[in-house]
């Protein structure tokens, strides 16, 4: 991977020009203060949410109360159009990471959308690519998964370094114990991260990026 290549999938204001994106995004404008909920697992796919501004994080929710951090998602994006493509319930919660601007499109209106702009196939492969991305977070060394993590984080965000997280929240990320993200997080050194209490800071987005080239840390 080359250090300037992007670690994300392109989101869904890829798929649309700056005219239909804007013509999205003032639908029923919204704001959600940090770590209120945009959408809830398990209630009905009644609306999609374009999310203008903020960060936001997308949490599953198991039987036995595990949780699952599956994604972070930034300006740009569209949020909750699975349960509308699949017609049921919410698969995940989505919460607010800092205050988010959002616009309500409901149901039959993003439907509308998709179909006039021909966007079905390339919300597929968008899907199926997430899942890809998902899947490769979970896979290799700890300390380069959460070095992954990181690196996207800070893409999605738009650029930025301090995030309110736990341990627990990237332990639930990239799937290992709590105590491996913070052997982790030893390993890639404070002069990369610095983690505190409930706060991670990216300190250097270029040793991260050596990390994931695996040219140091390995």
């Amino acid at each position: 991977m080359s250090e300037d290549s992007s670690l994300l999938v392109s989101p869904f204001r890829a798929l649309v020009s700056q005219a239909e994106w804007e013509g999205l995004a003032c639908h029923r404008p919204h704001t959600y203060l940090t770590g209120e909920a945009l959408l809830k697992q398990g209630s009905a796919g009644t609306h999609v949410l374009a999310l203008v501004d903020g960060l936001v994080k997308v949490v599953r929710r198991g039987h036995d109360g595990r949780k699952w951090l599956l994604a972070f998602r930034g300006p740009g994006e569209i949020l909750g159009e699975m349960a509308l493509q699949s017609g049921g319930e919410r698969l995940a919660d989505v919460w607010a990471m800092r205050k988010c601007r959002a616009s309500v499109v409901f149901a039959s209106e993003f439907q509308s959308f998709v179909r006039e702009h021909q966007l079905a196939d390339s919300l597929a492969r968008m899907a199926a690519n997430r899942l890809k991305e998902q899947t490769e977070d979970r896979e290799g060394a700890v300390h380069e998964r959460l070095a992954v993590a990181l690196l996207r984080l800070v893409e999605v965000s738009g650029g930025q370094r301090s995030f309110s997280l736990t341990r627990e929240d990237l332990a639930q990320h990239i799937d290992v114990g709590r105590k491996a993200v913070s052997k982790a997080l030893g390993r890639l050194g404070p002069e990369r991260v610095e983690a505190g209490k409930s706060r991670i800071d990216v300190i250097s987005v270029e040793g991260l990026r050596q990390v994931v080239a695996g040219r140091v840390g390995t």
